[in-house]
């Protein structure tokens, strides 16, 4: 029975020693080996010295193992590197994964209805990275290499509301199709420690070295109809500017000429904080709140090449408007003419920009029911500053419910996320050397329609350490 008892204490033991990461699991792990040394009539490797009367002296009461409230939280690595979450996702606030996998989409009055108030938005985003982590308990830094990209389309709801509506009062329209997009290369270093007695401060500074490798600022062409009796003018100006710090004209004509190490001369520097306080660490370890505060402008990265698309002639007259959605429904290749290949022309020419990325500011707070971070509830609300990609500022929320068992991990957020509504899970197996993650969402610009499947994203992250 004796050979059982040492046989379960031993695996008690082997378990602790796996999941132990920070000092509350070494605590939770010195307490099992006390009470399994008690169990054989040891305490701390040493025979406890009797009394006179032979009953034996107990422990102090300040040596006397307490119970931690909760079970200790997956293995945080010491050392660790790998994949961060490299992925992709797509949002629009008009067509629905119903509407994509129909046999026939007819495009009617009715369809046009759904977005002639907000007009048509499509966002697309791409990232992918590596990294080293060096994790103590109280101090630790990270290195990360990334690339990330994301690109936008907007359609004026004016032009749909003249296509669902047509002509029939002779009303003129304008608006602009604006385009947008940013690929950015990054490599950054976090610096992280904690302060004061219990150790409660953490505070991260995270300077970043990053290069545009494509940025478009937020620019397209604007239309004007100009109505006359029976007949319309349109007048359509502006352009699209593509920005590189490459050649553009050379990457399209003879790579050869391509002069790659021109890419380092293009990097810009911008700096991220983070601070982090536990509010209760002394007593009941159950809230942490936080401010993060990044891509604080240091050096704007200079790209020196663009590629203009612009229009060569202008204007176009429409043959008939007395009904243009009649028109265009019925196939009417002459109802007007649109510009083609021949109409477009591409110049490449050195335009220097100036390019930082936009500063955001997130609060948020971690919050621990169970003292542990075994359930954590973050709420997190946020701001992104005007910048020069869209012009506009506009604010950020999420909330996110985590389950940090000891193998399984399980996120569950739903968030307002740079204009975007996105709903998702994250699935991970922590099997303390490897650790690999799984995650989805739907998401659209429109909150209703985000649950529509209007959009979509998928992410693998692959963390390997000790």
């Amino acid at each position: 029975m004796r050979q059982y008892t040492l046989l379960i204490i031993m695996a008690a033991l082997g378990t602790a020693a796996i999941f132990a990461q920070t000092q509350e699991d070494l605590e939770w792990a010195e307490q099992i080996r006390r009470e399994a040394a008690g169990a054989n009539g040891e305490y701390n490797n040493t025979v406890m010295e009797e009394e006179e009367d032979g009953v034996p002296e107990a422990p102090p009461a300040d040596e006397q193992p307490q119970k931690k409230k909760g079970v200790p939280y997956p293995y945080r690595r010491y050392f660790e590197f790998g994949v961060n979450n490299a992925g992709a996702g797509f949002a629009n606030n008009f067509f629905g994964i119903g509407d994509i996998f129909r046999k026939q989409i007819t495009v009617n009055r009715e369809l046009f209805e759904k977005i002639k108030k907000d007009g048509f938005m499509v966002d697309a985003t791409v990232d992918a990275g590596a990294f080293i982590n060096v994790n103590t308990q109280n101090w630790g830094f990270d290195i990360t290499a990334s690339v990330a990209g994301n690109a936008g389309f907007e359609a004026p709801q004016s032009f749909f509301t003249l296509l669902s509506e047509g002509n029939k009062d002779s009303h003129s329209s304008e608006g602009t199709f604006s385009v947008y997009g940013a690929v950015y290369a990054e490599t950054a270093v976090d610096i992280h420690a904690r302060f004061l007695k219990n150790k409660q401060l953490k505070i991260s500074v995270i300077p970043s070295m990053f290069i545009p490798l494509l940025y478009i600022p937020k620019n397209g062409f604007s239309y004007e109809l100009i109505m006359e009796r029976d007949r319309a003018t349109l007048f359509v100006d502006g352009g699209l500017d593509v920005y590189s710090p490459l050649s553009l004209d050379a990457l399209m004509n003879d790579q050869s000429s391509v002069d790659y190490m021109s890419i380092p001369g293009a990097q810009g520097f911008d700096l991220s904080l983070n601070v982090e306080y536990d509010v209760f660490k002394d007593k009941y370890d159950w809230l942490t709140v936080g401010l993060n505060i990044k891509s604080i402008p240091l050096a704007a990265a200079a790209l020196r090449h663009r590629a203009r698309v612009s229009l060569k002639e202008n204007p176009w007259s429409i043959l008939d408007t007395n009904d243009l959605m009649g028109g265009l429904t019925s196939g009417n290749d002459d109802l007007f003419h649109l510009p083609g290949g021949d109409d477009i022309t591409v110049d490449s020419v050195e335009g220097e920009i100036a390019v930082s990325r936009p500063v955001r500011f997130d609060l948020y707070s971690d919050m621990r029911p169970f003292g542990t971070k075994l359930v954590v509830v973050r709420p997190s609300i946020g701001l992104t500053a005007a910048n020069t990609l869209d012009g506009k500022p506009h604010f950020n929320y999420s909330l996110t419910a985590e389950l940090n068992a000891p193998v399984f991990l399980l996120r569950l957020f739903t968030a307002y996320d740079e204009l975007v509504y996105k709903h998702g899970l994250m699935i991970g197996l922590n099997f303390r050397l490897i650790e690999v993650d799984v995650g989805v969402d739907m998401r659209s610009h429109d909150f209703v329609k985000s649950f529509d499947l209007n959009g979509a994203g998928a992410w693998v992250g692959v963390r390997i350490g000790f």
